[in-house]
C-alpha cells in the first residue's frame, strides 16, 4: 500500500478516535482535520509538509481561556518507516505544536530492534508514535507514545493555516475565534 493510500484511513481514525484524546474530560473541543500532504506550495521544503493536520481548540469546563493547538501527522506505510522518518516528523515541530509519526506496523514488538530504535528516537525528540495494523479499522490504531508539546513561532502557525488549510476550514476557524473571544 502506498503512503497516499493511507491518508483517508488515517483521516478517519483522527476523526473517529484520536480527537477523543484531545477533548478535556469536562470541557469543550472544536477541531478541523485536513489532509495537507500536497498543500503549502513548492517552496516549503521537502520535510516541512505533514501529511495530515488537526487544529484543536479546547477549553476546560472551569477554564477562563480557550487553547489552540496544531497537530501534524507524518504517515508511513508498512516497510518504509525508519529512524529517518522520525527526523522527518521532528522537522514539523517548527510548524506545529504536536508532531506524530503514524506507522502501518502489522507486528509491533517493542523488543524488535527496528521498533525499539524508532520509539527511542520518538521519545528523545518528543515525537508521538501511533501504529496501526489494519488501515481501515480505527480500533487497530494504538498510541505507542504521546507527543510532547513544541513551541513553533506564532507566525509559523498562521502561515501553516493560510497555506495548507482550505478556505472553507479557514473561514470556520476564523468564525470560531471571533465567537470565542
Amino acid at each position: 500500500m502506498l503512503e497516499h493510500d493511507l491518508y483517508e484511513p488515517v483521516y478517519n481514525y483522527l476523526e473517529l478516535v484520536f480527537r477523543g484524546r484531545l477533548k478535556p474530560l469536562y470541557g469543550d473541543l472544536r477541531h478541523i482535520t485536513a489532509i495537507t500532504a500536497n498543500t503549502g506550495g513548492n517552496a516549503t521544503g521537502i520535510w516541512s509538509k505533514p501529511d495530515l493536520a488537526m487544529i484543536a481548540l479546547s477549553r476546560q469546563k472551569y477554564g477562563l481561556a480557550w487553547r489552540i493547538d496544531l497537530h501534524g501527522f507524518e504517515v508511513k506505510p508498512a516497510g518504509t518507516c525508519s529512524v529517518q522518518s522520525v527526523h522527518e516528523a521532528l522537522n514539523h515541530s517548527s510548524l506545529v505544536h504536536f508532531t506524530h509519526l503514524v506507522w502501518h506496523c502489522e507486528r509491533w514488538d517493542a523488543r524488535d530492534e527496528r521498533c525499539a530504535s524508532i520509539i527511542e528516537r520518538c521519545s528523545h525528540f518528543g515525537v508521538g508514535l501511533i501504529t496501526f495494523k489494519r488501515p481501515s479499522d480505527p480500533q487497530t490504531y494504538f498510541v505507542q507514545l504521546p507527543a510532547r508539546r513544541h513551541n513553533p513561532e506564532p507566525d509559523a502557525f498562521d502561515e501553516f493555516v493560510e497555506t495548507r488549510i482550505s478556505p472553507e476550514d479557514r473561514e470556520k476557524l476564523t468564525a470560531w475565534i471571533a465567537e470565542l473571544r
